[in-house]
C-alpha cells in the first residue's frame, strides 16, 4: 500500500507541474492585472510539486524500512473504529 501511496504522490507532482503551467499559460491576458493573477495563480500551484514529491520519497522509504504492516494495522484499527461509530 505504501508503494501505491508513493506512485500516487509522484503522479500528482508531475500533474501539478503540468496544472501550474496551465494556470499561468490560460489566464494570461492583455491586461496588466490579469497578468500579475496569472503568475501569482502559476507560482502558487508550483509549490505543489516539491510537497508531494517529498512524500512520494517518504513513503518509498516507509515500505523499505518495513512499516507495511504498521500501516495494515493501523488501517484495521480505523476501520474498526469508523464502524463503531456508524453503527451508533
Amino acid at each position: 500500500m505504501l508503494d501505491k501511496l508513493g506512485y500516487i504522490a509522484a503522479g500528482l507532482g508531475m500533474a501539478s507541474i503540468g496544472a501550474s503551467i496551465g494556470a499561468w499559460y490560460k489566464e494570461k491576458s492583455d491586461d496588466e492585472a490579469e497578468n500579475a493573477h496569472a503568475e501569482r495563480t502559476g507560482i502558487y500551484v508550483g509549490l505543489w510539486p516539491a510537497s508531494f514529491f517529498g512524500l512520494s520519497l517518504l513513503f518509498f522509504k516507509m515500505k523499505e524500512m518495513g512499516h507495511e504492516r504498521d500501516l495494515k494495522r493501523v488501517t484495521k484499527e480505523l476501520d474498526k473504529r469508523l464502524k463503531e461509530l456508524t453503527s451508533k
